[in-house]
């Protein structure tokens, strides 16, 4: 079954090629007898083959109806009557997956010859390749954990692998994992991405379709990440702009309880499409499969994926590193990694643009610490010479809290009283957990 669908997903991807292919021109003028005919073979496709047939129904009606009246007579240039069409079955039932194209230029693999095809095909892997799959950044936060921003789903799927596998292989050692799909739209071979996360072959949800009218079941399939599998904690990474293949992978992750999402609502964006051609230059790209809820997994179209963590997408980054570390904390056996993550936190608190203390009490830190590291204020602003990064070097400082401040890349500082209520000393924590005393010199 898996095979079948596989061959009717093909079949329904569609290829650019030259406008010598074309099945009219651009200029062409639209008859009534041609409009007419075109909604006849819309209507016949959308009942065929749009996943809600009730829904499919009513856009039915409502055509018909139109075209009967004369609706449609006027609009012989082809475009905008495409516009039109697509305007007036989202009015009836919108749906982000679906759309109406003039699209002369286009034709399915099934009309190109084995060269035509073949060549298509490699334009779009050279695009791919130019984009790196949309594989955007791979990086580790501090804490040891892992960052990964992609922005689409791609369909080649062999030719991925290496890159993919690369990027999944650098983030291994993490403590955790962070999956940025804020500006993930979509595309292909989610499952396969899920693969990467489980040992197990593992059910990630189910679809029904409009063709074999059977219910199809998705698996992560172990063999196909050549053993590399990351079991770390996972947090997903979502905004309003999350849609599809990208809102599949989370829902199912989120359902199996293997990661937490981050983030915005996503688009809702749930029915896998296909693009069906009509006559005359027209293709509908119209939904034809869509997932079924489960006890755990829950369709998401036209409602989202729903984040375990709801924030403002702009700061999903922030949170998700600061529940991370608030957890790994936690869990810290020993003073050291606790400082560890604190470091960490710390950093985020700074980056935030904490408020720090006025200048009255940092006045009352300024003065010189053993090993000649002098403190200051000046415009407001709490500075630090440290002769063993070169006094030519100034440092100012980020507040964290009251008297806790980002010194620099490794260090933190933390001013403390001595039982007069004078600050007499400092913490100097730094990056690894470790931390060191220093005294106030007298004046």
């Amino acid at each position: 079954m898996k095979k079948a669908y596989t061959l009717l997903l093909l079949a329904l991807f569609f290829l650019p090629v030259k406008d010598a292919f074309s099945q009219v021109k651009p200029d062409h003028t639209l008859s009534k007898l041609e409009i007419r005919g075109l909604i006849d073979t819309l209507r016949s496709t959308l009942k065929r083959h749009y996943i809600l047939p009730e829904q499919a129904a009513r856009m039915d009606s409502y055509l018909k109806a139109k075209l009967l009246k004369g609706g449609y007579d006027k609009l012989t240039d082809p475009g905008k009557l495409a516009r039109q069409l697509e305007t007036d079955i989202n009015a009836i039932h919108f749906d982000a997956h679906m759309h109406i194209m003039y699209e002369p230029g286009m034709r399915p693999p099934a009309a190109l010859s084995p060269e035509e095809l073949s060549k298509a095909q490699q334009e779009q892997l050279t695009v791919e390749k130019d984009n790196n799959f949309n594989l955007q950044r791979v990086e580790v936060l501090p804490g040891n954990i892992g960052y990964f921003l992609f922005n689409g789903f791609t369909p080649n799927v062999e030719e991925v692998k290496a890159t993919m596998s690369a990027a999944l292989t650098f983030l291994s050692n993490t403590k955790a994992l962070i999956i940025d799909l804020r500006y993930n739209g979509g595309g292909n071979t989610a499952n396969q991405f899920s693969s990467y996360f489980f040992k197990e072959k593992t059910h990630l949800y189910d679809q029904v379709n409009t063709f074999s009218k059977d219910t199809i079941s998705l698996y992560t399939d172990p063999l196909v990440t050549n053993q590399l599998t990351l079991l770390m904690p996972m947090y997903i990474l979502t905004s309003k702009n999350t849609a599809s293949a990208a809102e599949a992978f989370s829902a199912s992750m989120q359902a199996l309880k293997r990661a937490t999402v981050i983030g915005d609502t996503t688009l809702g964006a749930a029915h896998a499409t296909g693009f069906f051609p009509m006559s005359k230059g027209f293709i509908a790209r119209i939904p034809f499969a869509r997932p079924i809820s489960t006890s755990t997994f829950k369709d998401w179209e036209r409602i989202g994926v729903i984040p375990n963590l709801p924030v403002p997408a702009a700061h999903a980054l922030q949170k998700a590193q600061e529940t991370i570390y608030t957890d790994l904390q936690s869990k810290a056996t020993s003073d050291k990694e606790k400082r560890f993550f604190q470091w960490a936190i710390n950093a985020l608190k700074a980056n935030e643009g904490v408020p720090g203390p006025n200048v009255e009490v940092l006045n009352r830190y300024s003065g010189t610490y053993a090993g000649g590291i002098r403190f200051y204020v000046e415009n407001g602003n709490l500075l630090c010479k440290n002769p063993e990064r070169g006094n030519n070097e100034t440092f100012t400082l980020k507040a964290v809290s009251e008297s806790t401040f980002v010194l620099d890349e490794n260090a933190q500082v933390e001013f403390v009283k001595d039982q007069d209520g004078d600050y007499s000393g400092i913490n100097l924590l730094w990056k690894d957990g470790s931390i060191s005393q220093k005294s106030k010199e007298a004046k």
